[in-house]
């Protein structure tokens, strides 16, 4: 009992204190005299530049958040989207696992006058192949990192074409392995093995050719070096109306384009592409491309040759798919360059394009033993063109335009094919994209100054003019059927050996 005792009298202590406090009189509060300042005004110019570091300090954290924490959900969503594709929500993370292949057939006719392939009774044969064949997983990693690795199954069709002693046994080998790195303050880097991005023909992917093959702009001039190993720059600019591309590499012959080595001192290729769009108008219904492209390479052992072949093909290797023309072997201390300009417009349906290049090379000799050039024979220039067209016969279909690279897009029908029967027993049937073609090239490897093989062999200097006339069927974004006929007129230097070829391909195409 005793704390409530203390509690009691407490509260009775404190009753008299107020009573007593009630009497006495009360002193008026006088508030006592200060020294502080007045309160200033705040500078409003300073305070906005407050409120900026503030937001920007908060920006920079945020963003340096997202660079080490970006991706941190590891949950995949999977799609089918030209492949299997998995990827994160804020999509930080991206995989991408695919493949295609182009399964070819062909059927020829020539002049039995004809010089053409390693040795004077050479003939194209009818045949089939896999023209490509090729598995391929890319995607991207932490934000900025895209990855590709690339293998394909039919190596020996892309080799490099002047001499037979060059195709290799094998038929696997790389066609890409890289990292690209997006978005450095001066643009993008891809580091590893890839396709030189020059030509717009050449640039654009074999999933979206509208012809069998390439022209001979590719075949005879940038096909022994297509696939490069080294640094590329991209970028663009101006929404993606202006494209700029350069690289630094190595290049080879069939040991870099086969399989990604090679060991030469001085064995250096570069170059710069620039391509605009004057006129982009409907999303790309209607628009015109304009390009151009300088490249510059080294040759391997010093020595060169320059060879074309049809524009058309069945088997592999120099007597399946042999040369129709060919230089010859010469040799240069001064490397190779090739201009190559390009056009190209889209007006709904109708589509067209035309690139011209000169391909020179300076101070050509005809020997080189390791250490001395002999045989002097001035200066080689040699050039070639393609004009072609196409037009869409089924209604809304077009083709598409890539503008972040400057290259044709893979045409996607307003309609896929199909032929189904419903739940009720009725067919139904969708069109797919038809699409007509016509394609004129030129290649003239007699201009310049070396213009004889030596005479063991069959395919000679000379001109070449192909005429390609196609039709592609979408059945949708991702198969196709073509089929090709190719005119090939050769005038050889050699007396009597000029004459006609003619041939027909068809091709499915498939990619995933």
């Amino acid at each position: 009992m005793g704390p409530r005792i203390d509690t009691v009298g407490f509260i009775v202590v404190l009753a008299f204190a107020g009573a007593a406090l009630a009497q006495t009189p009360a002193e008026p509060f006088v508030v006592p005299p200060t020294t502080l300042p007045a309160p200033a005004v705040p500078d409003p110019d300073a305070l906005r530049t407050m409120i900026r570091e503030e937001l920007k300090a908060e920006q920079k954290k945020a963003e340096d958040t997202k660079a080490t924490t970006s991706g941190s959900n590891f949950d995949l969503k999977s799609i089918a989207k030209n492949g299997f594709l998995a990827e994160t929500e804020d999509q930080a993370f991206r995989f991408h696992f695919g493949g295609r292949f182009d399964y070819d057939n062909a059927w020829f006719t020539q002049d039995n006058n004809l010089l053409i392939g390693p040795s004077p009774g050479t003939r194209l044969q009818d045949g089939t192949d896999f023209r490509r064949a090729r598995l391929r997983a890319d995607g991207r990693v932490w934000d900025y990192i895209d990855f590709v690795a690339e293998v394909n199954f039919a190596t020996i069709q892309d080799v490099t074409n002047p001499e037979a002693a060059t195709v290799p046994v094998g038929s696997v080998g790389l066609v890409a392995f890289n990292l690209a790195f997006r978005d450095l303050p001066f643009g993008n880097l891809r580091v590893g093995l890839f396709k030189a991005p020059y030509g717009l023909e050449r640039y654009t992917s074999a999933n979206v050719n509208y012809y069998m093959e390439r022209s001979s702009i590719f075949d005879a001039f940038y096909n022994p070096n297509n696939i490069q190993s080294g640094l590329q720059f991209f970028d663009s600019y101006i929404d993606d109306r202006v494209t700029l591309t350069s690289t630094f590499t190595r290049v080879g012959k069939d040991t870099l384009n086969s399989f990604g080595f090679n060991a030469e001192d001085g064995l250096y290729a570069g170059g710069v592409r620039v391509t605009g769009l004057p006129i982009y108008e409907d999303d790309g219904r209607v628009l015109m491309h304009l390009g151009v492209s300088y490249y510059q390479q080294a040759f391997e052992g010093e020595k060169f040759s320059i060879a074309n072949r049809l524009p058309l093909r069945a088997g592999a290797g120099s007597t399946d798919v042999p040369n129709l023309l060919a230089t010859g072997s010469f040799f240069s201390p001064n490397g190779g360059s090739i201009v190559d300009g390009e056009w190209a417009m889209i007006l709904g349906p109708f589509s067209m394009s035309a690139e011209y290049a000169i391909a020179s090379i300076s101070d050509v000799f005809e020997k080189f033993d390791g250490v001395r050039f002999s045989g002097p024979r001035g200066d080689a220039t040699y050039h070639a063109w393609y004009v072609e067209a196409g037009y869409f016969l089924t209604p809304g279909d077009r083709r598409r335009y890539d503008k972040p690279l400057g290259v044709w897009d893979r045409t996607v029908p307003e309609e896929n094919a199909f032929l189904v029967a419903d739940d009720h027993g009725e067919w139904r049937h969708g069109s797919g994209a038809v699409e007509v073609v016509a394609r004129l090239s030129y290649l003239d490897l007699v201009s310049g100054s070396p213009t004889l093989t030596p005479t063991s062999g069959g395919a000679r200097a000379g001109s070449q003019r192909d005429l390609t006339l196609g039709v592609n069927w979408y059945l949708n974004s991702q198969t196709r059927i073509m089929v090709n006929y190719v005119w090939t007129r050769l005038n050889s230097v050699v007396p009597g050996a000029s004459g006609d070829i003619h041939g027909i391909g068809t091709r499915l195409h498939f990619d995933f």
